[in-house]
């Protein structure tokens, strides 16, 4: 059987399920719906492809873990269909109506892959379970409602997790493949009613601004006399944020400085008003909520003090007042629960795998570019506590000018340990690589540290690093990863935390789109975090 046949054997069973589990309706329809926006989305022909499917424009190991995927889709299924012909069986007896016909032991009994298999035989699905068969049929349909319908439940929901995991592979192959650079390819996934219907549309709309940066003639620049104004009386927060009202809602203002050092006003250049306003448009995007990156509506000129000001609008429901992840790890407030901890640690490694689908990258990801806001009603105060925020919900600012990775950003020479030491070895002091993916996911290991520990990472030498060589950082911040992070986090999140500082994700020969590093980083790192904390 094809990938297709397989696709559209999950749909039939899909619609069978809803039809005879009225109590689940909503959850078998969403599903059904985004299998059959799959189903069209990956083998319809299109014109883009010469006539040919998305699926076919995949190299051979695309398409077999595709097929992979389908066919675990296709087990989980079998087991829900073997426990509603037992109900059915059960249900026509009662009524002396005619027995359904039993379907095979296994939905995918005459599956065949046309290449060689590629997975090992699976046991076969479990029996239906004959133990309620002890009792009259009025008990048995008891039975069916306080034991099997708990299965069937449990079914779907393992199936709904299966399902988005598969969409989120199939977006990762149509973003981070060879393909993820063809514009009318991104253009279909933009504008395909199917592509939007699983939300591939915002994603494929962020990779085509990032590759047209060039040609990004939009001028974010907001020129406002009132806006001028309020900023002379913004309200600082940690020195490099701000919060002001302006147009009747408030607003988050990032400063970035431009000319460090000048003791004069220097006029921006035209490369750095360049840089600047792409930034901004990049930021000015929509996105998906695991971004987890504010609205940026524009940008202002302050020549005066050499920076530009870009501003942001802050979430509902919150209090317009921000702390950063910093001033959280260095307050002396009690530390957050282990629960906390793992509700925010996935979401960041969430929104540095989001980046790189896109084909971004940060460049300056530390926990003082990491936000949150108060608790709406919880007001200000002069020491905030963690029980004031709600650390499921940070927000990642800080982003350098220069946002695409296919720049080359080897950046001015920096000796602040208070940021160097976020940066990896390749990125210290003066930087002569590019910026890499890697790059960031080190800056990743470094947070997830500061996180497991509750301190931050010039915290853990006594001098705050000032007389350790930038070489052996790495060394120091392994070794307490080692010693310390599985008894406070446990081994699963210590192993995130190191394979993040070493690289070492096992991805020889990659591809040019770095695609086994992201799958590696997305299975290794963002889904054992996810995984961790939905156990909390």
């Amino acid at each position: 059987m094809d990938p297709l046949a397989i696709a559209g054997l999950t749909v039939s069973v899909l619609d069978r399920l809803w039809k005879d589990s009225k109590a689940l309706e909503t959850k078998i329809k969403d599903e059904n719906n985004r299998n059959r926006a799959l189903k069209m989305l990956l083998f319809e022909p299109s014109s883009i492809y010469g006539g040919k499917s998305l699926f076919e424009q995949f190299d051979a190991d695309v398409q077999d873990q595709i097929r992979i995927f389908l066919e675990e889709a296709v087990v989980v299924l079998d087991q829900a269909y073997q426990l509603l012909y037992q109900w059915q069986q059960t249900a026509a007896e009662g009524k002396d109506s005619k027995i359904p016909e039993k379907p095979p032991n296994k939905i995918f009994s005459s599956f065949k892959l046309k290449r060689k298999p590629l997975i090992a035989s699976r046991p076969a699905s479990p029996a239906p379970s004959d133990e309620s068969s002890k009792y009259p049929r009025p008990l048995q349909r008891l039975w069916w409602s306080f034991r099997d319908k708990k299965r069937l439940e449990s079914i779907v929901r393992n199936f709904g997790e299966l399902n988005s995991r598969i969409h989120e592979n199939i977006k990762l192959w149509c973003l981070g493949t060879a393909i993820g650079v063809d514009l009318q390819h991104l253009r279909r996934l933009e504008n395909d009613h199917n592509s939007r219907a699983l939300g591939f549309n915002i994603d494929a709309r962020l990779q085509i601004a990032a590759s047209q940066v060039q040609d990004m003639s939009q001028s974010l620049e907001i020129k406002d006399v009132e806006l001028y104004q309020r900023l002379k009386d913004v309200k600082s927060v940690e020195d490099r944020f701000g919060v002001l009202e302006w147009r009747n809602k408030p607003m988050l203002v990032e400063y970035r400085p431009y000319q460090t050092g000048s003791p004069v006003a220097v006029e921006m250049s035209s490369r750095t008003r360049y840089l600047v306003n792409n930034l901004a448009n990049l930021l000015h995007q929509p996105k998906e909520m695991g971004f987890r990156t504010p609205y940026c509506e524009g940008w202002v000129s302050q020549m005066q003090h050499n920076r530009v000001a870009f501003m942001f609008v802050i979430p509902d429901a919150v209090e317009p007042t921000p702390v950063s992840l910093l001033s959280l790890l260095s307050s002396e407030s009690p530390p957050p629960t282990l629960g906390q901890k793992f509700w925010l640690a996935p979401r960041l490694s969430r929104c540095i795998s989001q980046l790189q689908l896109v084909k971004w990258v940060h460049e300056s990801f530390r926990s003082e570019n990491v936000l949150f806001f108060l608790k709406s009603g919880c007001g200000e105060k002069n020491a905030i506590s963690i029980s004031q925020v709600d650390l499921a919900e940070p927000w990642v600012l800080g982003f350098e000018f220069s946002r695409p990775e296919t720049y080359f950003t080897a950046g001015l020479g920096d000796t602040c340990l208070a940021r160097d030491i976020y940066r990896h070895p390749d990125r210290q002091q003066n930087p002569t690589q590019p910026f890499t993916k890697l790059h960031d996911i080190y800056a990743m290991g470094v947070v997830l540290l500061e996180i497991g520990l509750w301190q931050p990472a010039l915290a853990l030498k006594k001098s705050g690093f000032a007389r350790v060589q930038t070489k052996t950082i790495t060394e120091i911040l392994i070794r307490h990863a080692e010693k310390r992070l599985g008894a406070k986090m446990g081994e699963k999140y210590q192993a995130v935390v190191l394979a993040c500082l070493r690289g070492n994700f096992q991805c020889s020969n990659d591809t040019k789109e770095d695609l086994k590093l992201q799958e590696a980083f997305r299975s290794q790192v963002v889904d054992v975090l996810e995984k961790i904390a939905a156990c909390m």
